[in-house]
C-alpha cells in the first residue's frame, strides 16, 4: 500500500510549481482579487466537470448486514485503539508536521521579499519546491526496497528541521551568496523531506497502530488536521513582527518538527521493542 500511496501523490507535488508562478501573474494582471475569481472558475470549470465525468460511474460501496455480536468487538477495539499510546504519539506526530508545513508556504514569498531577494527568486524558490516533492518521491519510488521501512521514516523528517534551520541561519550571511545558498538548501531539504513525509504520515497508522483500523483511525484525525490546516497560516502571520519578521514563526515550526519526530520515535520504540 506504502508503493501505492507514492505513486498516487507524484503530480500532487507538481501543484505549486504550476500554480504559484501562475498566481504571481493574476495577481500582477488582474489584482488579487481577480486572480481568485480567476482560480474559482478554473476550479468550476475544470475540476468540477472531471469528478462529474469519472465519478458518474464509480461503484456504490454496499456494506451487507451484520448481526450486533459480530461489530461490538471491532468497535470496542477501535475504542481501545483511539486512547492508546502509539496512535496518540503518531496522531500528535501527523497533526504537529501538519502545522509545520502548512504554515510556511502561505509566507514564503513575502518572506522571501522581506529578506531582500529579487521578485524572480522569491516566486522562483517556493515554486520550486513542488519539483523537489516530486523527486522525493520518486527517490522513495525507486530506493525504499533497499532500506528499512522504520530507519527511512525516522531519517525523512528529519529533513524538514534542517531546512527549516538553513532558513532561519540565511539572514546570518545578508543577502549574497551565502544567503542564497542556504535558501537553496532550504528548497531542497523542505522540498524533498516534504515529498517524502506526506507518504511516512500516510503510512504511519498502519505500521505503528492498526491496519486493521487505518481509515477508521486517519478519519478520527481529520478534524484535528482540518482545524491545524487553517489555522496554521493564520498563526505563522500574527507572529510576524516588525524589524524581526517571520523570525519567531520559523522558531516555532522548528520546535514543532523536532517534538513530532520525538513523538515517532516514541511511537515506534513502543510498537518494535
Amino acid at each position: 500500500f506504502r508503493r501505492a500511496i507514492i505513486t498516487m501523490t507524484f503530480l500532487g507535488g507538481l501543484a505549486s510549481t504550476v500554480f504559484i508562478p501562475l498566481t504571481a501573474w493574476l495577481i500582477d494582471s488582474w489584482g488579487w482579487r481577480g486572480a481568485l475569481w480567476a482560480l474559482a472558475g478554473l476550479h468550476f470549470c475544470v475540476c468540477l466537470p472531471i469528478h462529474a465525468v469519472l465519478l458518474r460511474d464509480a461503484p456504490r460501496r454496499v456494506v451487507p448486514a451484520a448481526p450486533a455480536s459480530a461489530t461490538a468487538e471491532p468497535v470496542a477495539g477501535l475504542r481501545h485503539l483511539l486512547t492508546s499510546a502509539p496512535f496518540l504519539l503518531v496522531g500528535s506526530f501527523i497533526v504537529l508536521f501538519m502545522a509545520a508545513t502548512a504554515a510556511l508556504p502561505a509566507h514564503l514569498v513575502s518572506l522571501l521579499r522581506e529578506r531582500g531577494m529579487a521578485e524572480t527568486w522569491a516566486i522562483a524558490v517556493p515554486a520550486s519546491i513542488g519539483v523537489l516533492q516530486v523527486a522525493g518521491r520518486l527517490l522513495l519510488y525507486f530506493f525504499e526496497r533497499r532500506f528499512d521501512v522504520h530507519v527511512a521514516n525516522r531519517f525523512i523528517p528529519c529533513l524538514i528541521p534542517a531546512g527549516l534551520a538553513a532558513l532561519l541561519l540565511a539572514p546570518l550571511l545578508g543577502t549574497g551568496t551565502g544567503a542564497l545558498v542556504l535558501v537553496l538548501a532550504f528548497v531542497a531539504l523542505y522540498g524533498a523531506g516534504n515529498g517524502m513525509l506526506t507518504i511516512v504520515k500516510g503510512t504511519a497508522i498502519a505500521q505503528y497502530v492498526s491496519r486493521e483500523h487505518v481509515a477508521s483511525l486517519n478519519g478520527a484525525l481529520g478534524v484535528p488536521l482540518a482545524l491545524t490546516r487553517a489555522a496554521a497560516p493564520l498563526v505563522m502571520g500574527l507572529l510576524w513582527q516588525p524589524g524581526v519578521g517571520y523570525q519567531y514563526g520559523l522558531w516555532l515550526l522548528l520546535v514543532m518538527s523536532v517534538v513530532a519526530i520525538a513523538m515517532l520515535l516514541l511511537a515506534q520504540r513502543r510498537v518494535l521493542a
